[in-house]
C-alpha cells in the first residue's frame, strides 16, 4: 500500500505545470508530508506548542539569568507579546504554551506540571525515571489530542532559563561527543572563559552520571530537563500516529535525536525549520539523521521559543498549497 501510494504521489507531482524538481526542497517536504500521512491532504492544520520547565543549573545560580524568566516570558507567550506568539498570530498559527516544570506554585497555560523545575545535575538526576515517564506522557498526549481534534502538522518550540546547557548534556550523553562539540553560548556572552565553564560543568554532570546513561529515557531523566522530556514525547506520538512535525533549533534537534533512539521512524516524520547559530546544532542534526543541505533557513537564530519552526510551517503551508492547486501540463499544453 505505501509504495503504490508512493507511486501515485510521483504520478501526482510530475503531472503538475513545472520543470520537475524545480521546487527544490518545497517538492522534497510536500512528499514527506504526503507519504507521512499516507495521502495527499487538501489543507494543512497546523497546531504549535512550547514546553516549558526550569531547570537545576539557573535554579543553583549557576548561570547569570533568573530562573523566574522562564514564568515571565511563558506568560507573555501566553499574554501575544512574545515573538513567537506574533509569528503564529501574523500567520494564523494555533499555538499553545504547555508547563511541565516551570518552578512556581500555579500552573501556567496548559498545566501539566510534573515538579518545580529540576534537580542540579551535579548534585543529583535531574528528575526520576517515573518523572520522565510522565513528562514524556504529558508530550505524548498533547498530540494524542489535537491529532483526533483534525490536527495534521505540528511544530515545536521550548522555553527553560539554562535548557541550552542541558540539551548539550543530553546531546553528550547519547552520542559520546565531547562538549566542545556540543557546548555553546545559549543566551550568555559568546567568550571563551563562559563557555569553557559551561563546557566543564557538563562534562562534571556527565561524571557524575557515568555509567547511567544507557538509554534516551536514562540520559535525560539524569542529566537533561522536563521539556526534553515532553518534547521527546511528543515526537515519538507523531511518529506512532504518522502526523509530520517541525523541530526549531538546538534543544528541539536534540530532542529528536532522543526521539529517534527511541523510535528510529522519526526520521520520516521530523522535518527541520532552521540551522541555529548554537555551536551544537551541527551535530545534533546528524545525529536526528538529518543533513545540512536539507535545513531551508540559516537565518542565525537562537531565540528558542519555536521561531524558526513556526516559518517553516507557513513555508510548508505555502508549498502545500501550490501542489494542490497548480495546473496540470496536459492543462497547460491545451492552451
Amino acid at each position: 500500500m505505501c509504495q503504490l501510494f508512493a507511486e501515485q504521489l510521483n504520478k501526482f507531482i510530475l503531472s503538475k505545470a513545472i520543470i520537475p524538481k524545480s521546487l527544490g526542497l518545497w517538492e522534497t517536504y510536500f512528499k514527506k508530508m504526503c507519504l507521512a500521512w499516507g495521502s495527499i491532504e487538501p489543507e494543512i492544520k497546523a497546531q504549535h506548542i512550547i514546553f516549558a520547565a526550569d531547570n537545576g543549573i539557573s535554579m543553583d545560580g549557576l548561570i547569570g539569568y533568573d530562573y523566574e524568566i522562564t514564568r515571565k516570558q511563558s506568560q507573555n507567550m501566553i499574554d501575544g507579546k512574545s515573538a513567537v506568539a506574533n509569528y503564529c498570530s501574523f500567520n494564523h498559527i494555533p499555538y499553545e504554551v504547555v508547563d511541565v516544570g516551570i518552578a512556581c506554585d500555579e500552573g501556567i497555560g496548559v498545566n501539566r506540571k510534573v515538579r518545580k523545575g529540576t534537580h542540579n545535575i551535579l548534585n543529583e538526576s535531574a528528575m526520576t525515571l517515573e518523572e520522565f515517564d510522565v513528562a514524556y506522557q504529558a508530550g505524548y498526549n498533547r498530540i494524542v489530542y489535537y491529532q483526533e481534534s483534525g490536527v495534521n502538522l505540528f511544530s515545536f518550540g521550548e522555553m527553560g532559563v539554562g535548557n541550552t546547557t542541558t540539551s548539550a548534556a543530553v546531546l553528550s550523553g547519547l552520542t559520546k561527543l565531547d562538549p566542545r562539540i556540543t557546548v555553546g553560548p545559549g543566551s550568555g556572552p559568546d567568550e571563551e572563559a563562559y563557555m569553557n565553564k559551561k563546557r566543564d560543568y557538563v562534562r562534571r554532570a556527565l561524571s557524575r552520571h557515568l555509567g547511567k546513561l544507557n538509554s534516551p529515557q536514562e540520559v535525560i531523566s539524569r542529566v537533561g530537563g522536563l521539556d526534553i522530556a515532553a518534547l521527546t514525547g511528543a515526537m515519538v506520538a507523531c511518529t506512532d500516529l504518522h502526523v509530520p512535525f517541525v523541530i526549531d533549533g538546538y534543544i528541539t534537534a536534540v530532542a529528536m535525536c532522543a526521539a529517534t533512539q527511541i523510535n528510529n521512524g522519526a526520521a520520516l516524520y521530523g522535518i527541520p525549520s532552521h540551522y541555529s547559530r548554537e555551536i551544537g546544532m551541527e551535530a545534533a542534526l546528524a545525529y536526528a539523521n538529518i543533513r545540512l543541505d536539507e535545513v531551508p533557513i540559516h537565518g542565525k537564530m537562537a531565540l528558542g521559543e519555536g521561531t524558526g519552526a513556526v516559518l517553516m510551517v507557513q513555508l510548508l503551508k505555502t508549498a502545500h498549497f501550490t501542489f494542490i492547486n497548480l495546473g496540470t501540463m496536459e492543462e497547460l499544453l491545451e492552451l
